[in-house]
């Protein structure tokens, strides 16, 4: 289980990959304030993970989130001391009745 981000040039340099090993199913990415990493959003059966990824693949645990998630992302506010976290939960369960 990995995440792969692919960078893309858009001013004609060199494309570059980073590889966030161990996280399974990015969900959302935004940038860091400083552009040194990422807000990335991991989600597994387990749950939903808020992670902080430099640009080497290095990911830190920002927030977690045991239980049913289908998206989780994380925003810096303009001057980077504060960061909003959004998550997207989902609960769902089918009955069957009879002779109703």
């Amino acid at each position: 289980a990995e995440i792969r981000i692919r960078l893309l040039s858009l001013a004609g340099g060199s494309d570059s990959e980073i590889i966030v090993k161990g996280w399974p199913n990015n969900t959302n990415l935004d940038w860091s304030n400083d552009g040194k990493g990422l807000y990335c959003g991991s989600i597994s059966p387990e749950g939903g993970t808020l992670l902080y990824v430099d640009l080497k693949g290095n990911a830190r645990v920002l927030w977690q989130y045991k239980g049913a998630v289908s998206q989780i992302w994380g925003l810096a506010s303009p001057d980077g001391r504060y960061l909003a976290i959004l998550a997207e939960f989902s609960n769902s369960n089918a009955w069957m009745v009879e002779g109703f």
